[in-house]
């Protein structure tokens, strides 16, 4: 994987992606990565997750939206993810329209993250972390955390070396808010790799990530995106969906 060494003096979340608007509003930021992602169980899709990452200058606010359906049982939840540009954690919001309805937030309270847990019955409950403000949010279901956790690690964990990237494994501590659970978990850059993406032979680079014992499988292209993820143990594949002028002209 080639990187410039501009790359390695930007915060985390500023990825080179795409060119920024240069005369947007005040207020208004630059989108790092947009677009969704498909969820495949044994073959067969049954959801979507869309999202929205975006740069500004002191926050940078990932949303998400995933909606699955598997044929039995319908669910539709939402997140939004504000991180400061060294990776501390502002806010961290989750709202499923259910089954079952809940709500919670994560924010920063003496410099430890508490998580406000609002179930359908509406008896509030807090769940204090000894977790540091740069712990990072995996939650279930949302994989766009995991592109960010991506660039994370390629902006910490590698070093440039003859117009190359070197990377070793990383480490990192993580809080899945939906299971109300801390861990940790381990990334490192397998090495390229050729897959079939949409029917096509495509040469990416290959990331493994380990957290508690599962392991996940990451594609990203050249840009930084993820473009497929994999747990094999339980059969379920991320694939992005294609571009809208992709679509059309494919």
């Amino acid at each position: 994987m080639k990187k410039s060494s501009v790359f390695l003096s930007i915060l985390i979340l500023a990825c080179s992606m795409s060119a920024a608007d240069k005369n947007k509003k005040e207020g208004s930021g630059k989108v790092v990565d947009a677009g969704s992602f498909g969820i495949f169980l044994n073959g067969k899709r049954v959801g979507t997750e869309t999202f929205h990452i975006e740069e500004r200058n002191s926050v940078s606010i990932a949303n998400s939206q995933i909606k699955v359906d598997d044929g039995n049982q319908k669910a539709e939840q939402s997140s939004e993810m504000q991180i400061t540009p060294k990776g501390e954690l502002v806010l961290y919001t989750w709202h499923s329209n259910g089954p079952p309805k809940e709500e919670s937030v994560v924010e920063p309270k003496d410099q430890l993250l508490i998580q406000h847990i609002m179930p359908a019955d509406q008896k509030k409950q807090d769940v204090p972390y000894i977790l540091p403000l740069s712990t990072v949010i995996l939650d279930d279901n949302f994989f766009s955390h995991r592109e960010i956790l991506v660039w994370r690690y390629l902006a910490t964990g590698c070093l440039r070396k003859d117009e190359q990237l070197v990377c070793g494994p990383s480490y990192f501590g993580i809080l899945v808010p939906r299971q109300h659970s801390s861990s940790s978990a381990v990334m490192e850059l397998v090495g390229q790799d050729k897959i079939k993406l949409k029917g096509v032979d495509t040469e990416l680079n290959k990331i493994r990530l380990d957290t508690d014992g599962i392991h996940w499988f990451l594609w990203v292209d050249d840009q930084y995106k993820v473009m497929k993820m994999a747990v094999p143990a339980i059969n379920v594949e991320i694939i992005r969906d294609p571009e809208p002028a992709q679509r059309a002209h494919p």
